[in-house]
């Protein structure tokens, strides 16, 4: 095991550890992308809600108001990133004779890798409702249960009443269970055969998975809606691993452009506006859906194999931070929902978007700062595949110290 050093000493601490060393700053930076619009998408819903008056969502329509509002496929963004790492292994071992990947050991990484930081954060929500806010424990237990369990929306059929974001999560786990046996389609040797299999899953999933989901509000935010994204990953896998995704040459401005240009037809198709009103009104949601999948490609592509994409989301801060995008995830609504008081007043121009900015450039530092101090005390640690008998190694020997000492 490595940790990935970043060119900085300043950001060492913060740095990610990898289990194998391998590190691929590109998948940090696009991290670095799904939280960033994540977390201003649920910061303008907060100061929205807090401060009607002063920050009232723009105007329905206004290119402001659909970019805020698309911020929330940050989620998906962080879906295709899923499907690429956790398919990768399985992709070097089918295609370029790595080592197998045992389940018992697939399994036991998500354990100790995912479940401490999760559950710890989900307790402190918890006891922060009921400590801080008042609310039933009694009321509230079940709810935790469920979320813990990872079944909250399946049960209840709405986000987690702990932690509202944990609802993506939980679609992560209905993931990641089935990628072991998702990922066979690896063994088609044939590159043509098994991209043209790819192909066909994504469409399919992204024009029948949304209607099965839509068939019962208990299954709408679930892995049926969302497959195609981790699928749009194994895409990503299945070319990085043949030496496809990253350039073979100079780096291509026209994938920057590309990329970009992907940006505003994402968030038309996603908000119903702009050129995507001219779009009849019974197959709009079908166009997104088997559109934005490839789009975001599209853009992720720009990422590898552009320049100035390339060269902005590979430096070491962003991708330091991104490197920290589960703790960020995990802490920055329940920040946001328990400090946007002190700062809500502050709307000095009257101008949305320079307000917003002006909550952004004070509340973002401190949910990074924040957040920083969970993952260096939480979730690195849990990063190092060792730590359960690093753990138990260490009661051992303070069990023995405290018998000696009573001898």
């Amino acid at each position: 095991m490595q940790a990935v050093r970043p060119r900085s000493p300043l950001l060492a601490p913060f740095s990610r550890v990898t289990s194998r060393g391998a590190f691929i700053p590109e998948v940090d930076g696009l991290r670095f992308v799904a939280i960033a619009a994540v977390v201003v998408f649920h910061l303008a819903l907060n100061l929205a809600s807090r401060n009607p008056t002063a920050f009232a969502y723009p105007v329905p329509g206004s290119a402001l108001h659909d970019t805020i509002r698309s911020g929330e496929l940050g989620v998906q963004l962080f879906f295709i990133v899923s499907g690429l790492v956790l398919a990768l292994p399985f992709a070097r071992h089918h295609l370029r004779g790595g080592p197998a990947v045992g389940l018992r050991a697939y399994f036991l990484r998500r354990l100790t890798r995912l479940e401490p930081p999760y559950v710890l954060v989900m307790l402190g929500c918890f006891l922060l409702l009921v400590v801080v806010h008042g609310r039933s424990a009694r009321e509230l237990a079940p709810h935790l249960l469920a979320s813990l369990g990872y079944v909250h929306d399946l049960v209840y059929a709405r986000d987690s009443l702990i932690n509202n974001v944990a609802w993506s999560l939980e679609v992560e786990i209905q993931f990641y269970l089935l990628v072991p046996w998702l990922t066979a389609l690896f063994a088609i040797r044939g590159t043509v055969a098994r991209r043209a299999v790819l192909v066909a899953a994504i469409v399919a999933t992204s024009a029948v998975g949304p209607l099965l989901a839509d068939t019962s509000p208990h299954l709408h935010n679930t892995l049926l809606r969302f497959a195609q994204y981790f699928l749009v990953g194994f895409l990503l896998a299945d070319l990085m691993v043949v030496g496809r995704l990253f350039p073979t040459g100079p780096r291509r401005v026209r994938w920057d452009v590309l990329a970009l240009a992907a940006v505003p037809v994402v968030v038309m198709l996603h908000t119903q506006t702009g050129a995507a009103r001219w779009l009849p009104a019974a197959s709009h949601q079908l166009v997104a859906e088997l559109a934005v999948p490839w789009l975001c490609l599209l853009g992720y592509l720009g990422v590898f194999r552009g320049v100035a994409l390339h060269a902005f989301l590979t430096l070491p801060l962003v991708t330091t931070i991104g490197g920290m995008c589960y703790s960020i995830y995990l802490l920055h609504n329940v920040f946001l929902n328990n400090t946007l008081f002190l700062t809500k007043g502050l709307a000095p121009t009257g101008v949305y978007g320079l307000d917003l900015l002006l909550q952004l450039a004070i509340t973002g530092p401190l949910v990074v700062a924040f957040s920083a101090v969970f993952f260096v005390l939480v979730e690195r640690p849990c990063m190092d595949r060792a730590w359960p008998q690093h753990l138990v190694a260490w009661f051992r020997s303070r069990r023995q110290r405290v018998r000696v000492g009573s001898s």
